[in-house]
């Protein structure tokens, strides 16, 4: 019998995904209802410009996911191989993370503030001439952006850069119409959509391709539904079960509160609830770096689980997995509230995703070793296909570093903690 070792923090999510959701982003700041403040202020929506922020945006994206040219599937198949040269005698399953990038540039729900709902985001039609002209200048922009990135690619070593250049630019060329976008944006109501969200085409999209992955390729992927509150819809979605049911379903909720949501904002504690009362396990961003770059971003201390100590107080049977241990924090105060947290409760797990240097590796190591407890709930992961952001790794040495590291806890941090943690 083939044994399982599961990589517990991974995204497989594309480059058309990113590319998607911006031209939606696009499509809804030219109409006037993008959200970039909150829906009580005289000023809710914002004035076109010079699409610097959609620019940069992409180009943070491309950064962040240009190892990952190809499917979903693909993605998966690639995760696969690379485990069994690691470990040949093993089979990997994995917990792919979905992200929520669509609000990013939208107004924060703070702590204790409730959602507004914004009737204003049924929208009308807007030019599609005009539409496709500023998109144009967007993805020419990006365009030229990853052609003046290649030498720097190939000087750092980068696999089948040329492969990765010209899917990209495929992408873009598959993406550049905005008429088919348009025609969705225009049709029913895009806040109740056919699931009671509001739905953009980049989410949905990715969403589809991981359920129809759970069909085809049954127990090889368990993937978390990224909840943003600002989502209209979502979290009434989420609480009706429909995401948790039948063969193509979603095994836990992923938050990421650096997006610019607040955990203790008021439509999250119905969300940790449901999870609670479902044993639905919740995986939410835990390091001050992450994307966007910059441990100096303005929501990144959304992320701090301090915050999320009334939560773990208030529902102690909710499983939660605070991922990457509090990295890119020098004082490492967010580290050492993750270790007390798994310490004087149950249910707190953490994860070692994205660890690409050694000496971080070895002092996770050494505080598991003077907290037996902390060894029973950290997990392995990738972060793929964001860990190929730092361009420092390839999954070979990465899968490496761990097994010099973690030799004997390799079966505890790749397997057991990973059951426990999804009841599997």
């Amino acid at each position: 019998m083939e044994n399982y070792l599961y990589d517990a923090h991974c995204h497989i999510f594309t480059l058309r995904y990113a590319i998607k959701e911006v031209k939606g982003m696009l499509h809804d700041i030219l109409n006037g209802t993008y959200p970039w403040h909150d829906p009580s202020s005289k000023s809710l929506f914002a004035v076109r410009g010079s699409w610097s922020d959609l620019k940069l945006l992409l180009r943070q994206l491309y950064e962040l996911i240009h190892a990952a040219g190809g499917s979903e599937e693909e993605n998966l198949n690639f995760l696969q191989q690379e485990a069994k040269k690691a470990f040949p005698e093993d089979h990997l399953r994995i917990i792919p993370l979905m992200m929520d990038i669509f609000f990013m540039l939208a107004y924060p729900l703070n702590k204790d503030q409730e959602f507004k709902h914004v009737d204003e985001l049924r929208t009308p039609q807007i030019d599609l001439d005009d539409y496709q002209k500023c998109w144009n200048e967007i993805l020419d922009d990006l365009t030229v952006y990853i052609q003046s990135n290649k030498a720097a690619l190939i000087a750092n070593g980068i696999n089948d850069v040329n492969k990765n250049i010209e899917s990209a630019l495929q992408i873009i060329g598959e993406e550049r119409s905005v008429e088919e976008t348009l025609k969705l944006r225009c049709g029913e109501s895009m806040l109740t959509g056919m699931d009671g969200f509001f739905r953009t085409e980049g989410y949905c999209n990715h969403l589809n391709n991981l359920m129809d992955l759970v069909k085809t390729r049954k127990g090889e992927l368990f993937p978390f539904i990224a909840i943003d509150p600002r989502r209209e819809g979502i979290v009434d979605t989420l609480l009706s079960g429909s995401f948790i049911k039948g063969d193509a379903r979603f095994y836990g909720v992923k938050l990421y509160p650096r997006m610019g949501f607040h955990p203790l904002s008021k439509p999250m504690d119905s969300v940790y609830q449901f999870c609670s009362d479902n044993n639905l396990p919740v995986i939410t961003h835990c390091g001050k770096g992450g994307f966007p770059p910059s441990t100096t971003w303005k929501y990144a201390d959304f992320g701090n689980p301090l915050h999320f100590e009334p939560v773990i107080k208030k529902y102690p049977d909710l499983k939660i997995n605070f991922a990457h241990f509090g990295s890119s924090d020098p004082t490492f105060q967010w580290a050492k509230t993750v270790a007390r947290l798994v310490e004087e409760n149950e249910n707190v797990y953490s994860d070692l995703s994205c660890y690409t240097n050694v000496r971080d590796l070895i002092n996770k190591k050494q505080l598991c070793d003077i907290r037996p407890k902390l060894k029973t709930r950290l997990m392995f992961g990738t972060d793929f296909d964001v860990m190929y952001f730092t361009d420092n790794v390839s999954l070979k040495n990465y899968y490496n570093n761990f097994k010099t590291v973690f030799y004997d806890e390799l079966e505890v941090l790749m397997k057991r903690n990973s059951e426990s943690f999804m009841g599997l």
